[in-house]
């Protein structure tokens, strides 16, 4: 049986995450929606990673996080 492993991100990323969740409320599961809140906010590391990994990001939010 294959056991489930956080997505790994770099630390800065989760950390803007956090925030952006506290901010939003609750738990942020359109994609569309932490860009616009990432960038609004100043979290360009965010936003970045999400750009390139959004698959990662979806997976993370069955999965959960970890800091790389």
């Amino acid at each position: 049986m294959n056991e489930i492993e956080p997505v790994r991100v770099p630390k800065d990323v989760l950390e803007e995450l956090e925030v952006v969740r506290r901010y939003a409320r609750t738990d942020v599961l359109d994609i569309a929606t932490v860009r616009y809140l990432g960038q609004e906010r100043g979290h360009g590391a965010l936003v970045i990673w999400i750009d390139k990994h959004p698959q990662e990001y979806g997976r993370g939010l069955l999965e959960g996080f970890r800091a790389d």
